[in-house]
């Protein structure tokens, strides 16, 4: 199935999207990184998501926020993007009614798990090279739900050793939680947005799926 591009209305604006049906009763909102930096939602490692998880059948839902190519509104250095993905979120849940998981990549990660903590509760969480050496994730916790987090070894803006300490505190010792670090990987994932939208599926069929059998 093809994506279709949308305009959404969310918090009073309406926010550029492409959405793809899918043929199962999951569907994800996938996050972009910075928009201060040319994130958008046609970002490489977006479209690996989007690819992973579309692979499984799913709906997925990617969009630009606030200010960002068709999307109305301006960037608000994270306060109306929070309130974008819960927006997002809710249109997922009732235009499509579908069960909803969230993936976000770099500042999306960030966005996305800043929702997670104003009250939104995806099925499962996908994060993305979370920038735990550029923005505050001290207050941010994950939910007892199935978290897959990815990053590189020579991500300098989630360096590894940082990451391990921030999910220490955020509740990802616990069992539900992975993470995984690729070798030889800086924060662009360049030439490897294939081995990427595998691990996703792979973690999805083990860690999501089989729980509905």
């Amino acid at each position: 199935m093809a994506e279709k591009r949308r305009m959404i209305p969310s918090d009073g604006l309406l926010l550029d999207a492409r959405w793809e049906e899918g043929t199962t009763s999951d569907a994800v909102l996938l996050c972009h990184p910075h928009p201060l930096y040319g994130g958008s939602m046609d970002n490489n490692v977006v479209e690996a998501m989007q690819t992973g998880f579309a692979g499984l059948g799913w709906g997925t839902l990617r969009f630009n926020f606030r200010g960002v190519g068709r999307s109305e509104g301006r960037h608000t250095q994270g306060e109306g993007e929070t309130r974008d993905v819960l927006g997002m979120a809710s249109h997922v849940r009732r235009e499509a009614n579908r069960v909803l998981h969230l993936a976000g990549y770099s500042y999306g990660a960030w966005i996305g798990l800043k929702a997670v903590n104003q009250g939104l509760d995806p099925a499962s969480l996908v994060l993305i090279s979370p920038p735990v050496g550029l923005m505050d994730f001290e207050s941010l916790s994950l939910p007892l739900r199935p978290v897959l987090v990815i990053a590189g070894d020579e991500d300098e803006f989630c360096p590894p050793d940082s990451l391990r300490s921030w999910l220490d505190g955020a509740g990802g010792s616990r069992e539900g939680v992975e993470l995984e670090i690729f070798h030889g990987c800086d924060h662009f994932y360049w030439g490897i947005e294939r081995r990427l939208a595998d691990r996703i599926r792979e973690f999805l069929q083990r860690c999501v799926l089989r729980t509905k059998v």
